[in-house]
């Protein structure tokens, strides 16, 4: 597929049908991640959960965080979740601890955003999963089942697999968000 094509059909798909994709697939989205510009000074690791056990028990605790009167899937059904996770720094400087932070989650956007172009690449669906994230913060058992190292923090992720949606091409919406030139 040819990149702008990629750039233009890439949608946050918010359903999947049951097809697993197979493990090569699932690697050439990982290997997308470990291509993204990142500063190689974070410590960082991805986790691909397939078990929908631990996936239903994030979804749960999404439920609860979101205080959902009826229980929803965030998972949207799809059958992979990969999760960024990273040991966020700790400084005596807050200065330092705050820039590095943040730059610890510039590196996670480029990571996600590299899977996601993979991902529709390879003719799958994918969507950013954010409640999940967060929801899982505050929740060891959660965080254990779902695969998040000791020591760090669950920091972005992405369901993907086989979708049935429509992934056509967007047209440029150029006054989504605002541009200016200094010349």
């Amino acid at each position: 597929m040819e990149f702008e094509t990629v750039l233009t059909c890439r949608a946050s798909i918010r359903h999947y049908n049951e097809r697993m994709p197979d493990e090569k697939t699932i690697q050439k989205v990982l290997d997308a991640a470990l291509l993204a510009p990142i500063v190689r000074w974070h410590k960082l690791h991805l986790t691909v959960v397939t078990n929908k056990e631990a996936m239903d028990l994030a979804d749960a605790a999404a439920c609860e965080f979101v205080k959902a009167e009826t229980h929803r899937t965030f998972m949207h059904g799809a059958p992979v979740w990969i999760i960024v996770s990273g040991e966020k720094h700790r400084d005596p400087d807050p200065w330092t601890q705050e820039w590095k932070n943040n730059n610890l989650f510039w590196n996670v956007g480029a990571i996600i955003e590299n899977m996601e172009l993979q991902a529709t690449a390879l003719g799958l669906a994918s969507c950013q999963m954010n409640y999940t994230i967060v929801s899982i913060a505050d929740k060891p058992e959660v965080r254990k089942a779902v695969g998040i190292p000791d020591g760090y923090d669950a920091l972005g992720s992405i369901v993907s697999g086989d979708s049935d949606a429509e992934m056509p091409a967007r047209e440029v919406n150029r006054e989504l968000i605002p541009v200016s030139f200094v010349r």
